[in-house]
């Protein structure tokens, strides 16, 4: 057994941990302090690789194909470096998600890694885990408490990128152009930085004006819904860019209802790289995706982990928030075939 001895605080108990559990999955964390480890870990913890290792995954739900991905992608994380993973199914269940981490962390796992239902029940699953001299990697969604590393997409350059994308296609061409946002539920923070990153850019351009900007409910309903209302209230709109691909895919079955169409000009973008979306995109019906690589997050999350064991940078983009911005990229018809390559080599 390797260890590496620390100071633990012992406070982390499990009625502590269910008490935790709170609305506001999406809501802003007001945690991370920080620090002045140079690993970026809680200064009062020094983790303890167990033999065997072993890294446990608290996984949002595996009834979603993105979740699927990424506990593919820790699995052969896990894989390569020669650890065990263990799975444990949160099921949407924000009270399972703190039972499921504690059973996980029961079982002497080395590392933790967890994607939460709600991140306001994070703080005591991080305590009980640092208790246990093991690491915590937050695996997206949203952050609280004394975690040691979280890895989300960089959703503010995918705002970024689609923005980008359409002022390519329409910016020379004499405006302006009216664009419509269909945003996410109120709350969330990655729907906020994809949105404003967006909306600052295109707002910049004076070829475009930005004429609604309406929540889609992460939802093909909700974002049928917000098109539709945006299309009658500005029958000549050009544009419209959803903040995940769900709300673009009913998007698209508005411009439909409505007698537009990407063929004619109109430009639409979601964002995730969902399997419906590139099948769009393949039938002409949507202009591009912003799309995630969950799976590659998956992997990043154990090396994570590992260089946390080990004492090593964990490579972080914004140290002071211990986060590591994982790439996105535009999809359209032209690398259509490259992406599904790449993805088809993750299976």
């Amino acid at each position: 057994m390797r260890n590496l001895p620390r100071v633990v605080a012992l406070s982390a108990v499990a009625s502590l941990m269910l008490a935790a559990c709170a609305s506001g999955a999406d809501e802003p964390a007001d945690s991370a302090d920080g620090g002045d480890n140079a690993t970026g870990a809680s200064a009062s913890v020094e983790f303890e690789a167990k033999d065997p290792l072993t890294i446990g995954y608290s996984v949002y739900d595996l009834q979603n194909p993105y979740w699927q991905s990424y506990s593919a992608g820790v699995k052969a994380g896990g894989e390569e470096a020669g650890v065990n993973v263990v799975v444990v199914d949160q099921k949407s269940d924000q009270n399972q998600q703190v039972s499921g981490s504690l059973d996980l962390i029961n079982q002497d796992i080395s590392g933790l890694i967890v994607t939460p239902v709600q991140p306001t029940a994070l703080p005591a699953t991080i305590d009980a885990a640092h208790a246990a001299k093991i690491p915590v990697v937050i695996a997206d969604i949203g952050t609280a408490g004394d975690y040691d590393a979280y890895i989300q997409s960089n959703n503010a350059n995918g705002g970024a990128l689609a923005a980008e994308y359409v002022i390519e296609q329409l910016g020379d061409v004499p405006g302006p152009h009216k664009v419509g946002v269909i945003e996410l539920h109120a709350g969330s923070v990655v729907g906020e930085e994809r949105v404003a990153e967006f909306v600052a850019a295109v707002d910049d351009h004076e070829n475009f004006e930005i004429v609604s900007s309406l929540d889609g409910n992460d939802t093909v309903d909700g974002g049928f819904a917000a098109a539709q209302d945006m299309l009658s209230a500005n029958p000549d709109l050009e544009v419209i860019y959803a903040a995940n691909d769900d709300s673009a895919i009913g998007a698209q079955r508005a411009m439909e209802t409505a007698g537009k169409s990407v063929a004619d000009g109109f430009i639409l973008i979601g964002f995730d790289g969902s399997d419906g979306a590139l099948d769009l995109i393949e039938q002409g019906l949507m202009s591009a995706t912003v799309a995630q690589d969950p799976y590659g997050q998956g992997v990043k999350a154990v090396e994570t982990v590992l260089a946390l064991l080990e004492g090593n940078d964990a490579s972080y983009d914004d140290a002071e928030n211990k986060t590591i911005f994982f790439p996105v990229e535009i999809v359209t018809a032209d690398n259509m075939a490259d992406f599904r390559a790449s993805r088809a080599a993750q299976d």
